[in-house]
């Protein structure tokens, strides 16, 4: 077994200003973006009620609520799966520069279920704002003897990195994942701080939000190292903002600028559902005498009331002329605010006017939503690129094996095939394919992957067979040794030839 290489110089393990503070959450702004995390992330699970009142103060909220039945339409929910559908419903395919190290990176991908992993992750970007991924080395399962490259989601509200306050978009040299944890009745802190090639591990007491005395982290964590050395120079933590601007580290959630709307549309909801089973069960308008006057109730078990002197005594149920009309259609408007503002089209949902008559004429109603998705494309393809890349170098440096290897060749970042997450049209890209490969534009073998989804290998096996194919079906070749015109000549017979010129 070859020697694993020297670990990196290591500027310094001390624990001073970011990496020893004296309160967790660490700062206002992460208290901020925690409560932020937990309010989306209430949206996205359908808990409305309970979101909206973290926004709305206690009197005012209860005041409002106390005696209605609480009606919410999830619109949140749906947006995040719309947008994860579309990123990763179709697989992602990375795509190395040679087979080895092709076959050991689909592996990877294999063994630590991306396909799956990655939709999760988009769900959680897509309502909190922010996910991240995290790399490890050591066994997969407990009962395995071989270490292998482990690739794990990291929830985004343990996430804390030192930026730079100049420049909030460069990495950070320092990334903490922190949370509080109890152990016999007690709180404390659990802190992994990740610095390039370098991971120190600590455990100390916390009360309330003051952080207290460290503790010896093998009586809580039994087999973790105070001081871990990653053996390569680079983080081992990504992080992936849904979206972002360049001033802040983290990024938006996908409602930050829809609550408002769907507070309203949940609270018209709301009235119309109540407003309309109050009046399902009408009041009994009954002359002077049907009330007991002693208990204040009907002398028969009815809803009623009475009408006083000089009224029509005649009895008759009080009903309301329900016209909704108007607050369904500030319904509709707010919807329909909501699909402008949050970027997706009702054509997605099957929902939408008109027909639409081809891939392209879709592509076409669906240009926000696409260009929704792609830019989350752009922070995502980042991160797995560099995720792939980190987990060849750790391969290496542990001896850490995939399906059974460790990684051989040298550390490449891959290119990623991505998927447009629409239906596709056959037909329309059947004919597009063609007129490439015949316009000398593409090249069968491009075509073939496009059409069928496969990688060179399968596509050039595909050519193969349909030039067999090609060759089985055409025609015997004309013998040119044979005179065609020669009426003595019996080995033509059965051939196919051209008629004889006229003389």
């Amino acid at each position: 077994m070859p020697k694993p290489k020297p670990a990196p110089a290591i500027k310094t393990i001390t624990l001073d200003g970011f990496k020893n503070p004296d309160t967790f959450p660490f700062t206002e702004a992460d208290k901020l973006r925690i409560a932020d995390y937990i309010f989306f992330r209430q949206l996205f699970d359908g808990d409305h009620y309970n979101a909206f009142k973290l926004k709305v103060s206690d009197g005012e909220y209860n005041e409002a609520y106390s005696r209605l039945r609480y009606v919410y339409v999830n619109f949140a929910g749906m947006i995040s799966r719309i947008v994860a559908d579309m990123l990763f419903g179709e697989p992602v395919r990375p795509k190395m520069p040679d087979d080895t190290g092709q076959a050991w990176v689909e592996e990877w991908w294999k063994e630590n279920n991306l396909n799956i992993l990655l939709y999760e992750s988009a769900l959680t970007n897509s309502a909190e704002g922010d996910a991240a991924l995290k790399l490890r080395v050591g066994p997969r399962r407990s009962v395995d003897d071989q270490s292998t490259v482990i690739l794990e989601p990291v929830p985004p509200g343990i996430y804390y990195p030192d930026t730079d306050g100049f420049n909030v978009s460069a990495e950070p040299e320092v990334k903490v994942l922190a949370w509080a944890f109890e152990f016999d009745g007690k709180t404390y802190l659990r802190r992994e701080i990740h610095q390039y090639g370098l991971i120190i591990n600590r455990v100390n007491s916390l009360d309330g939000e003051e952080i207290g005395a460290e503790q010896d982290i093998g009586e809580f964590f039994p087999g973790v190292e105070p001081v871990v050395n990653t053996q390569i120079d680079r983080h081992i933590v990504t992080h992936i903002p849904n979206w972002k601007t360049n001033d802040r580290w983290n990024g938006y959630s996908d409602y930050h600028d829809l609550d408002s709307l769907f507070f309203s549309i949940n609270n018209r909801m709301s009235k119309i559902d109540n407003v309309l089973d109050k009046h399902t069960d009408p009041i009994l308008m009954v002359p002077e005498g049907v009330i007991d006057p002693k208990t204040g109730k009907a002398r028969k078990d009815m809803r009623v009331i009475e009408i006083g002197d000089g009224e029509d005594g005649k009895p008759e149920y009080i009903v309301w002329d329900a016209s909704l009309e108007n607050a369904f259609k500030e319904i509709e408007k707010l919807v329909e605010f909501m699909e402008m503002v949050g970027e997706f089209s009702p054509d997605i949902l099957g929902l939408g006017k008109g027909k639409s008559d081809s891939g392209r004429a879709l592509k076409f109603k669906l240009m926000r939503t696409i260009a929704k998705v792609a830019r989350k494309k752009l922070y995502y393809d980042k991160s797995i690129k560099e995720s792939i890349y980190t987990a060849q170098l750790l391969s290496k440096a542990h001896n850490a094996t995939v399906g059974g290897k460790v990684y051989k060749g040298t550390p490449v970042m891959p290119e990623l095939i991505w998927q447009d997450g629409l239906p596709a049209d056959d037909v329309e890209q059947m004919e597009v394919e063609t007129k490439g490969v015949d316009a000398g534009l593409s090249s069968q073998r491009a075509s073939i992957m496009k059409i069928h989804q496969v990688d060179e290998a399968a596509a050039d096996e595909m050519i193969k067979q349909i030039d067999k194919e090609k060759k089985a079906n055409m025609p015997p070749p004309l013998d040119p040794s044979r005179n065609p015109f020669n009426k003595n000549d019996d080995k033509n017979k059965g051939q196919i030839f051209p008629p004889k010129p006229k003389e």
